[in-house]
């Protein structure tokens, strides 16, 4: 018999019982359905927890100092030549086009001070316009403008914490220290940005000044931390820095800088992200299974309930292995009717959440954060590439698996039962 002819009987055979067709397939689709939306919406949270990671932290991709992350006390800083090389690999063709932007970024210790306080403070140094677009703290500005003035006194930009503490608002001066070999030296700022990143550490803690400013105040010009590389997004981010490691390493003689995805340059966000995506599959993988079951249980059903029918194939010369496939057809085609509902639904609720986001500020009391990075009320849905794929073939696998056991029973059918009685 034809796999045509075989494929005719079984779509024929399911809509023998439209009802249990009907509900066995909405199962299936309500697992895919929920299965594409949480992936969606959790592709979407860490996608926007590594953008903000990365944002505030030190880019997609980090180039530093070799022996940075060695000696936590010490202060490293790149090379003029290093700096110099890594911005031209940054310029050629095929990486140019990956990188969205890059910022060249000094870090440092210092207090400041006001006329009615004084704190201890991360300083960041950078250049404005090379900051604004890919750096998070430009579009957290909530007063004032980022790193702008036009008066003798350099700029500053101050959390909201921070200007809580010291008292001060915008165009209020404040005094910043730090230390410079073996001095101390201070400058004068003039507060001309406050921003709110919804983390309380920053807020409280980091100013942001003007690059060349605070190489001053350390007396080394031209000295930088570390060069952030940001992308577009996330996915390329392994194949980026391989590339821009590969070319450094034949630009540079001598001991090449680290290049350090932020996979690496973030271990704890990085883990964060692995161990909700385990749970996420553990949690969907239970679901698919226990609708797996239901479609094992309908199918064996309708087995049982014609054991007759397929006696009397087999008394007619229909051949075992010619049951058992069309049993596996019939459990397959129920796969696809459930998948394709469910994959239909699923991925336009997905694009609507992509396109408006989910508002989780009702479930949220007050902004919080995970591994250091805020977390934002309002998710927008993402699949990372392959999502669909394999789900597809995941949910399959399951539908055949489901139809053997039934598939096997039908085809040990006794053929002298449609004789009997």
């Amino acid at each position: 018999m034809s796999t045509a002819h075989l494929m005719r009987m079984s779509w024929r055979n399911l809509w023998r019982h439209p009802r249990r067709t009907a509900l066995t397939a909405l199962a299936f689709a309500i697992g895919v359905f929920l299965l594409i939306v949480s992936l969606g919406l959790g592709d979407g949270m860490h996608e926007k927890m590594i953008e903000t990671g990365v944002r505030l932290g030190s880019g997609h991709v980090v180039v530093e100092p070799a022996d940075a992350r060695k000696t936590f006390g010490d202060l490293h800083y790149l090379s003029a030549a290093t700096a110099a090389a890594a911005e031209g690999v940054l310029a050629q063709a095929e990486i140019h086009g990956q990188v969205r932007g890059s910022a060249p970024r000094l870090l440092a210790s210092g207090l400041i001070s006001s006329a009615s306080n004084s704190t201890g403070v991360q300083i960041i140094g950078g250049v404005p316009a090379r900051e604004r677009g890919v750096a998070l703290l430009p579009d957290r500005i909530t007063r004032g403008e980022f790193l702008a003035g036009d008066d003798r006194t350099p700029p500053a930009a101050i959390g909201a914490g921070l200007a809580d503490k010291l008292g001060v608002d915008i165009g209020s001066k404040v005094v910043l220290m730090t230390q410079a070999g073996t001095e101390i030296q201070s400058q004068l700022l003039r507060v001309r940005g406050i921003f709110s990143t919804g983390m309380g550490e920053v807020d409280r803690r980091v100013v942001a000044v003007r690059l060349e400013d605070l190489q001053a105040m350390i007396q080394n010009p031209g000295a930088i931390s570390h060069l952030a590389v940001f992308l577009d997004g996330s996915e390329r981010t392994a194949v980026v820095r391989d590339a821009i490691a590969h070319q450094l390493g034949e630009a540079i003689a001598g001991q090449a800088p680290s290049v350090l995805s932020w996979r690496q340059a973030m271990p704890e966000l990085a883990q964060f992200i692995v161990v909700d995506d385990a749970g996420n599959y553990l949690f969907n993988g239970v679901l698919l299974i226990m609708v797996s079951l239901g479609v094992l249980n309908t199918i064996l059903m309708a087995v049982l309930e014609r054991r007759r029918e397929f006696s009397l194939l087999l008394a007619l010369g229909m051949r075992p292995r010619e049951i058992t496939t069309m049993v596996i057809i019939e459990s397959m085609l129920l796969t696809a009717l459930g998948v394709g509902t469910g994959l239909a639904t699923g991925w336009a609720t997905h694009r609507y959440f992509a396109a408006y986001g989910l508002d989780l500020s009702s479930l949220m009391d007050q902004s919080f954060s995970v591994a250091g990075v805020p977390i934002d009320a309002l998710v927008y849905s993402y699949l990372y590439p392959g999502r669909i794929e394999w789900t597809l073939a995941f949910v399959a696998l399951l539908g055949l698996a489901a139809s053997i056991y039934p598939a096997v029973r039908a085809a040990r059918t006794d053929p002298t039962e449609a004789t009997r009685g």
